[in-house]
């Protein structure tokens, strides 16, 4: 058999393969979704007519969930995208830093789409867009198109993009080599209410500590991808400084709420609850992940789910992590 015929024989065996993985998935996504137990989502309460400060949402919107294994985990489910899209309605937040959203060539990377996934049907907009709506500018990692930050059109702007426009930056974490490819860290000036500050949504190595630390080095020490004094710096930073020790908690507890020696404070974590609620929880497994701290900023946020009296983003069932929201004020 020449090399062409071998080609095709490969190419055709890698067809059918995704053909009955997508059948095998799609069935029991489909036998399994009308037992799922969906719940109404609630806001949290805020004073929303306070212009001391704006109302925060960070929320890693993956699913880990076997049928979303082909799409790297990334938000690949449409009835969990068109939930999560109401709930993000509901809220309103002023501003938004969301971490593994499934960018368009995600999709075009498949031949075959899976059954009841967001590329099953030719999509008019992008992902980040069709969750959040056309009232954000919207920024978005310039390596992947994951890692995302927002802002809502009447309480500011995010610098080098135009109102309600969806743009790339390259002002991401650049990774040694062995790093995964699929995390960034990424950073925009943000102009909010008359106060310009650097926001960083991060979303670090999840595997190797060594390369989260590295990433987090290029946010927490000069030189990196802070511009502006004044920083919020929120995301799934894939550890746990209070239950795990490793070089990256240990580089980040040296740097972040120490008091009188570092420069940021949480306002997430410690800073509600002690012990901090979980942001991932499985049967066995509890960690806080996903955290909030600034250099200039007062308040707390609450876990949604978690945090009495409020309820999971998703209604339920759908993303792995935890969503936190809150409303942050400027010190006076």
């Amino acid at each position: 058999m020449d090399s062409q015929s071998l080609l095709r024989s490969s190419c055709l065996r890698r067809g059918l393969f995704l053909v009955l993985a997508a059948a095998l998935l799609g069935g029991i996504w489909m036998f399994r979704r009308p037992f799922a137990a969906i719940r109404p989502f609630v806001p949290p309460p805020v004073d929303g007519e306070k212009t001391d400060g704006f109302t925060l949402l960070s929320a890693n919107v993956g699913n880990a969930d076997p049928f979303c294994l082909p799409y790297v985990l990334k938000l690949c489910r449409r009835d969990v995208e068109e939930r999560l899209a109401a709930n993000i309605r509901k809220l309103r937040p002023e501003v938004v830093a969301l971490q593994e959203v499934m960018p368009d060539w995600l999709c075009a990377k498949y031949p075959v789409a899976l059954p009841g996934s967001v590329c099953a049907e030719k999509q008019s907009e992008p992902q980040v867009r069709r969750l959040l709506g056309p009232e954000y500018t919207i920024v978005c990692d310039g390596r992947n198109g994951f890692e995302c930050i927002a802002v809502r059109v009447d309480v500011g702007e995010v610098e080098d993009c135009p109102p309600g426009g969806l743009c790339r930056t390259e002002r991401i974490d650049s990774h040694a080599p062995g790093c995964r490819w699929n995390v960034s860290i990424v950073a925009a000036t943000v102009r909010i209410r008359g106060h310009t500050f650097d926001l960083v949504n991060a979303h670090p190595e999840s595997r190797s500590a060594a390369c989260r630390r590295d990433s987090l080095r290029q946010v927490l020490e000069p030189g990196g991808l802070v511009q502006q004094d004044d920083v919020l710096l929120v995301g799934d930073l894939n550890m746990d400084p209070w239950r795990e020790d490793d070089v990256s908690t240990r580089y980040w507890n040296a740097k972040i709420g120490v008091s009188g020696s570092t420069a940021y404070v949480y306002h997430s974590g410690i800073a509600e609850h002690q012990p901090p609620y979980p942001t991932l929880r499985y049967v066995f497994f509890r960690r806080t992940y996903d955290h909030v701290v600034s250099t200039f900023l007062q308040g707390v946020v609450w876990v949604l789910g978690e945090s009495p009296g409020t309820t999971r983003l998703d209604g339920g069932q759908g993303m792995d992590h935890r969503a936190v929201y809150g409303r942050l004020a400027f010190e006076e």
